[in-house]
Order: C-alpha cells, then sequence, then structure tokens
C-alpha cells in the first residue's frame, strides 16, 4: 500500500513537471522579440609594406648518405633587400564584416615580406660539414659564394578582426576606426639561395610551413566608402624544407611590418547605417518597427518552433468623469403665473374673465 502511494505521488510530481514545461514553452511561443535585419559589408585594400627582421637561426640539411653535413647559421641578421622578387609584391587583404553592429569580420590576408641575409656580416657556423665537426665563423658574402633570399616570405592569414569606432561626424563622410586582427596560416616562400658557390632556386611557390601574427591599425573612412589604413604588424614564422643545394633548411623567423594600404568598403545589405546616408527627422535604423501579427504568419511560425510578434495594445481612451451630482435639488415652484388683464373694449363693455 505504501509502495502504491510513492508511486502514485511520483506519478503527480512528474504530471506537474510537465504540465508546467508545456505551459513555458507556450509562453515562450506567444513571447517574440523582434528578428534582427541582417547586416553585412564587404572590403578589400592594396597596399605595400616595409618589415624589419630579428635575428634568427637557420639549420641546413644537404649532402649525401656517407657524406652529410647539417650545420647551423647562428643569429643571422637580416633586411629585405633581396636580389630576386616575386609576380605579387602588394599587401592584399579582402574582409567581410558579419555581425549586426558591423564589428566583428574575417579577413583573408596575404603579405609577400621580403627576406636576405645582409651581405658581409660575420656569421657563426656550428655542426657537422661533410662528416666532420664544425665551428667557426666566415664572412657572408657573394665573393665567397653565400647568399640567401626568400623573395616573398609570402604569409596567408585568416584573420578575426574587431573594429571600434574612434570618431564619426553627423554625415558619416569621415570616420575614424581602430582594427585590432590576429590570424594564422601557411607560408608561401620563393627561395633563391647560394652555399659555397653552389646556387639552388625554387622559382615555384611552396607550402614551407606556418606563420601567426596579430596586428593593430587605424582606418580612415571618406564618403562611407574609400578608406586608407595604415597598420603594424608582428608576425612569427616557422618555415621547414625550404630548397638549398641537395637539401633543405628551416628557420624560426620573427618579423615586424609596417603596411600602408588603400581600399574599397560597400555594403552587402540594404539599411546598413555605416554607409547610408542619416536622416534626423526619421527614427535611428536601428530600431525595426513592428508590424501588426499576422494570424496565419504566427500559426506557421509556431508550427516551425519560431516565436511570433506579440499583439500590439489597443489605446483606450480615458472615460470622462460624471457631473457632479447635488446633495438636494429644489422642487419646482408651482405659482401660477398671473395673466395680465385685457383692456377694456370700445364700447365700453367689460371682458369676460377667462374661463367664463
Amino acid at each position: 500500500m505504501r509502495t502504491r502511494n510513492k508511486l502514485y505521488k511520483t506519478l503527480c510530481h512528474i504530471a506537474v513537471l510537465m504540465s508546467a514545461g508545456m505551459c513555458s514553452s507556450t509562453a515562450f511561443a506567444q513571447v517574440s522579440l523582434y528578428d534582427a535585419e541582417k547586416r553585412g559589408s564587404l572590403y578589400f585594400s592594396v597596399g605595400n609594406n616595409t618589415p624589419n627582421h630579428r635575428p634568427s637561426t637557420i639549420e641546413v640539411v644537404s649532402g649525401t648518405p656517407g657524406n652529410v653535413s647539417n650545420y647551423k647559421w647562428e643569429k643571422v641578421d637580416g633586411d629585405n633587400s633581396t636580389t630576386k622578387t616575386t609576380g605579387l609584391n602588394y599587401n592584399i587583404r579582402i574582409g567581410y564584416f558579419f555581425d549586426y553592429f558591423q564589428n566583428w569580420a574575417i579577413e583573408l590576408c596575404y603579405d609577400p615580406v621580403k627576406y636576405h641575409i645582409a651581405t658581409g656580416q660575420m656569421v657563426k657556423m656550428t655542426g657537422m660539414l661533410d662528416n666532420r665537426d664544425i665551428d667557426t665563423s666566415f664572412a657572408f658574402t657573394p665573393d665567397n659564394g653565400y647568399f640567401y633570399n626568400i623573395a616573398g616570405s609570402n604569409f596567408l592569414n585568416v584573420n578575426v578582426l574587431r573594429r571600434f569606432q574612434i570618431y564619426q561626424i553627423k554625415s558619416h563622410n569621415v570616420r575614424i576606426d581602430a582594427l585590432a586582427k590576429v590570424g594564422i596560416g601557411p607560408c608561401m616562400p620563393y627561395t633563391y639561395n647560394s652555399i659555397m658557390g653552389k646556387t639552388a632556386e625554387r622559382p615555384q611557390f611552396q607550402m614551407g610551413g606556418w606563420n601567426a601574427g596579430a596586428e593593430g591599425a587605424l582606418r580612415l573612412t571618406l564618403m562611407r566608402h574609400v578608406f586608407a589604413e595604415a597598420s603594424y604588424k608582428y608576425s612569427y614564422a616557422s618555415y621547414k624544407d625550404l630548397v638549398v643545394f641537395n637539401g633543405v633548411a628551416q628557420q624560426k623567423l620573427v618579423t615586424a611590418q609596417m603596411v600602408f594600404s588603400v581600399g574599397y568598403w560597400f555594403s552587402t545589405t540594404k539599411r546598413n547605417p555605416l554607409f547610408v546616408k542619416p536622416d534626423n527627422k526619421k527614427p535611428p535604423f536601428s530600431i525595426k518597427p513592428i508590424n501588426p501579427p499576422d494570424p496565419e504568419e504566427d500559426q506557421k511560425k509556431i508550427m516551425k518552433g519560431q516565436p511570433m510578434l506579440p499583439a500590439p495594445k489597443k489605446a483606450v481612451a480615458p472615460t470622462p468623469a460624471p457631473a457632479p451630482v447635488p446633495d438636494s435639488v429644489p422642487a419646482p415652484d408651482s405659482t401660477p403665473v398671473p395673466t395680465p388683464d385685457a383692456p377694456p373694449a370700445p364700447d365700453g363693455t367689460p371682458t369676460p374673465e377667462p374661463g367664463k
């Protein structure tokens, strides 16, 4: 008997919880928030860069079985004075702002950073050369048979971008934004080098490692579409399998670069406040009017599990206040109104009284 009562109470609790859940879901379906209109904008830019490389170590593995070389050039200085150039020497950026307030974007970034071991410096070389241990220094010059170029480090990054608006005039024709970017992607270097007079060149782009970078920029937008951008980017690149004579090289390279570019920015959706001339006489676009609910549309949304629009509240006219009623109303005066005497007849006959 006790077991049956416990089971009955448990079933009652389950039924109550299920009823409450159904009521809450129905109430949620009836309470709706207006659907925020979608906004998007696309931009592209072309520019140039000025790189600055930190000293880095290059490891070379070359030779044949039985005659192997594995050595390092330690902390060599680099610049961007390459003796070879590639066909694509411009910084290119293509991005899309996807959120409602146009503050977040995805950007595809290409940076053709050039690297060249500075000519004339003394380079320390340690490791094994032709199966012999070596620890020496030498002058890194073409006259000694040494030069080393990455003619376009070619960083390809996918960035996440955040925009911070600093200043904007009322007509939206002038706007200043600060941009923060972070991304990662592959390296596609073009190599050309000579080691001990033995030249090797890889004229094709190759997938030669990966890189990651962080970038800060200031963007000046004019007439809501044309912009100029100045940015500072800090990158870390890990190269591998760079082509050298009868072998490969590896390098860890840290680069800072200033990038100056110009571009065009346009909206891909309607009613984007960044690209529409504001009208102060109208409500702001960010407030989307709520239309009266359509029963058929609401029924379709309920079937699809979407919230429906709430019914607008009807304006109720105020009820007029009743006229004040006096405490006592005086009775009407029943005194008969006197009738004026009729004038006498011309012949002297008296005029009869009324009612006679």
